[in-house]
């Protein structure tokens, strides 16, 4: 067997001769699952060159099923200097970001400090990132990127000085476990989409592949039950769930088993439900909540995903935007914060 000798690139120019090429790089389909792999957090509907305020920001998106929840992203050339700290931090303020991301080709110390410190010291939903891009090849084959990340938010320590309730703390630590075993049960599998890093909701949200459409998966005590849902935010959110609903049968033959169909008429959502009644508070239903989600989740993916890129959107919607303002993830299901 020939093993190759990866070998780093030096010059990023080779490949992206401007940031300006870089950042375009960046939002495509290559980019969005390089930042999703690397960093674990899906981000959808990036846009290039925002500009609410004076300066325009390399790209601005929001996190995968939550419109409120934006992401600017700031790319540098070079080492990380003063200049770009202080327009990540801007953009993030114009932007009202709850995710700030910097990605530079090498990194000052200094600058690991001060991120490592807005981290420890910022609201538990403030969150930054601090990236080194790295290029490399083996042979003559293309350049492959990669992102190392240098900083990253840690949830258990922001809590402990984000003033949150004990019952809060206790909550989103077991929030956080849950994801953590869940999702190592579907990585088994070997699942043919990625997951998001384990964070503190009772929702985690998987990509389907088209904007507008996403899948939750849904820890919600309060109803005593788990699920998964496909939720959908597109303006013609009522067309796509009649073509859907449509398919039904064949649907529900697929999973093996009935689904709830939500139009939700009068906001601006749509959901199909699948839903266990399984409580994934009591310790004794741990395993057969991590073996319903890492069968059910991979079943969901498949039955939807190429029925909702098949979906035509209806003319008079042609050229508005796809995601709009969604139902907050905490009324996607009966859920209260005491106990979910």
């Amino acid at each position: 067997m020939l093993i190759g000798k990866r070998e780093r690139v030096q010059d990023v120019k080779q490949v992206w001769k401007r940031e300006t090429d870089f950042s375009d790089w960046l939002v495509t389909e290559d980019g969005i699952t390089l930042l999703a792999e690397e960093l674990g957090i899906e981000i959808e509907n990036l846009t290039r060159e925002s500009r609410p305020g004076d300066y325009p920001c390399d790209v601005v998106g929001n996190l995968l099923g939550d419109e409120n929840h934006i992401v600017v992203i700031e790319n540098q050339y070079g080492k990380t200097n003063h200049d770009h700290l202080g327009k990540l931090l801007t953009y993030a303020a114009v932007h009202k970001a709850m995710t700030g991301i910097w990605i530079s080709e090498t990194i000052s110390d200094d600058h690991r400090q001060v991120i490592d410190w807005l981290n420890e010291n910022t609201p538990t939903n403030v969150n930054l990132y601090l990236v080194g891009l790295r290029l490399y090849r083996i042979g003559n084959s293309p350049v492959a990127p990669q992102l190392d990340v240098v900083c990253r938010p840690n949830l258990a320590v922001k809590e402990t000085k984000g003033g949150l309730s004990q019952a809060d703390k206790e909550r989103h630590a077991w929030r956080r476990r849950m994801w953590v075993e869940i999702q190592e049960a579907i990585k088994a599998g070997k699942p043919p989409f990625r997951l998001q890093r384990p964070g503190d909701d009772h929702w985690s949200s998987i990509s389907i592949g088209r904007a507008g459409f996403h899948l939750n998966m849904l820890l919600t005590p309060r109803n005593e039950s788990i699920g998964i849902d496909l939720y959908i935010t597109v303006p013609w959110k009522a067309e796509a769930f009649e073509s859907l609903q449509f398919q039904r049968v064949e649907i529900e033959s697929e999973l093996g088993a009935a689904l709830q169909w939500l139009p939700l008429p009068g906001k601006k959502t749509a959901r199909v439900l699948l839903e266990a009644k399984i409580d994934p508070r009591k310790p004794e239903n741990e395993a057969q909540v991590r073996d319903w989600f890492a069968v059910n989740s991979v079943k969901m993916f498949k039955a939807f995903k190429s029925r909702v890129i098949a979906l035509v959107e209806p003319p008079e919607t042609e050229g508005t935007p796809e995601f709009i303002s969604a139902v907050p993830p905490g009324d996607r299901i009966e859920s209260d914060e005491t106990d979910a």
